[in-house]
């Protein structure tokens, strides 16, 4: 039982502390998903918004130009009207205008060069292709030699009044605008911030890293299709770039062709969690082991406990003399036999032996001498018993007395002819003197409800007495039929 409850113990506690500290992981992974999604949502918004006034103003342009209201003007004019607010916007790197031809008509930058044909880009081909205008986002470029000097380019197509192609609006914009918004951002070690076109270039990444670099493509990347697939959400998975586990959290910007991506690393984000976890882990452990230790030296304290106490009761029931059962023992014994047989009808029989001559023996040879003569003639007693319910005791002084349950009158008298037999042919206790001899007188009854005990015990005693009377070395049993051979028997 304390075995068990220690070990229910120590399970209710580990099983306590593992759902404690399983609810803490999965909390501290939901805030760290609220957090993260917070900042894709802001990134979202701003890029949404940065993209809406770029827009706005490639759509002011075009419906400048397709009015034909700035005709009549004069170059110059025409073209501070055109991009009169093109420099309010933020990190605009320029505004220009091309003819279905790809040549250059109009530029917010005095530097682009008017003989440029731009028939060949890959915004052009889009607008030419297609009959809707709809804003084109490109891929990233490099605008100048400058390590890190990344543009990208929204544009939107002009056409007539039957809708044929008349030229491109392209309005660039400076990538480090999203940088400097998301500077001072703590993504920890393996986390980034990335802006990827559905196609799978990568527009933006804060912090840069040696991994990946603006404009590569990662379509292929088992993350990135499932960000394609849906949209928006959170995972954890493998970064098949930094190869470190990364909780992910991804929107699409509204109709955009863009991909907010916040990916953190899953051991920054839990990494006070893994100290926690490794203290409470440590803690709860040396308590579960404490405990066990504890309980295995109560049991070590209630064995050694249970031995003293079987000795003491074995010694409470033992005679130290002759060690056979004490006459407490008997009575015990004899009053719990004599009730299973009455209640099973079945015979009990009770032999009480006395040591022949014993006084005088005690007083020729001394004490000592008698002392072992007792202890012979008990180990004998006890040698002929081989059933366990059997019970050899010593009555007191030199009697002994022995108690045999389903046992008869024929049984009994065998029995004690054997060990009268035995301890006559003992070697002697004392060198060059006769051997002992012993008495024995015998009851068999087969108990009655309402015969008492004691009637057991006189007769038996009674026929100890006739032995003695009669010679002794002898056996006597009295049971229903009466007195019977008085003299010795000899057994085969």
């Amino acid at each position: 039982m304390l075995v068990g409850a220690t070990a229910l113990s120590v399970l209710t506690i580990l099983s306590i502390v593992s759902y404690l500290l399983v609810r803490e992981y999965r909390n501290t992974a939901q805030e760290a998903t609220r957090a993260t999604m917070n900042i894709v949502q802001l990134i979202d918004r701003d890029v949404r918004n940065t993209v809406t006034l770029y827009d706005s103003a490639l759509v002011r342009v075009t419906n400048l130009l397709q009015s034909g209201v700035l005709t009549p003007l004069s170059s110059p004019t025409r073209q501070l009207l055109l991009f009169d607010r093109t420099s309010e916007l933020p990190s605009c790197d320029g505004f220009f205008v091309v003819d279905a031809s790809g040549k250059l008509i109009s530029s917010s930058r005095p530097d682009q060069p008017a003989d440029l044909n731009l028939t060949e880009q890959p915004w052009f081909k889009v607008h030419q292709a297609m009959a809707n205008e709809e804003v084109f986002i490109s891929n990233p470029f490099q605008a100048s030699r400058t390590p890190n000097d990344w543009s990208i380019r929204f544009s939107r197509r002009m056409s007539g009044p039957d809708g044929e192609f008349r030229g491109v609006a392209v309005a660039q914009m400076k990538l480090s605008y999203f940088t400097s918004l998301l500077r001072g951002l703590d993504v920890g070690i393996h986390g980034n911030i990335s802006l990827v076109s559905t196609d799978g270039t990568l527009l933006m990444q804060y912090p840069q890293t040696e991994a990946i670099r603006i404009g590569q493509n990662v379509s292929q990347a088992p993350n990135f299709i499932r960000f394609l697939n849906e949209r928006y959400g959170s995972f954890i998975a493998m970064s098949g770039l930094y190869h470190v586990e990364r909780l992910y959290n991804f929107s699409q910007v509204r109709d955009l062709p863009m991909i907010v991506v916040v990916a953190l690393s899953t051991r920054t984000i839990f990494s006070n969690w893994q100290h926690t976890a490794l203290l409470i882990g440590a803690t709860t452990l040396l308590l579960c082991l404490g405990m066990i230790w504890l309980t295995w030296l109560l049991l070590r304290e209630l064995r050694l406990r249970q031995h003293a106490e079987r000795n003491l009761a074995g010694l409470a029931s033992t005679d130290p003399l002759s060690g056979l059962a004490n006459r407490r023992t008997l009575d015990d014994k004899l009053d719990h036999e004599w009730r299973r047989a009455q209640r099973a009808g079945n015979p009990i029989s009770l032999i009480m032996i006395d040591v022949d001559h014993f006084k005088a023996f005690n007083d020729t040879f001394g004490h000592q001498a008698g002392d072992e003569a007792l202890r012979r003639v008990a180990q004998v007693i006890k040698a002929h018993l081989r059933r366990p319910a059997d019970l050899a005791a010593r009555y007191g002084g030199e009697e002994f007395a022995v108690v045999l349950s389903d046992t008869d009158a024929t049984g009994t008298r065998t029995l004690a002819e054997k060990i009268r037999i035995a301890v006559e042919h003992m070697e002697p206790v004392v060198p060059s003197e006769r051997t002992l001899t012993i008495s024995l007188g015998a009851c068999t009854r087969y108990a009655k409800p309402g015969d008492e005990l004691r009637a057991l015990v006189s007769t038996a005693d009674k026929a100890l007495y006739q032995a003695k009377k009669g010679g002794r070395n002898r056996v006597v049993d009295i049971n229903e039929t009466g007195l019977n051979a008085l003299k010795p028997i000899v057994v085969p």
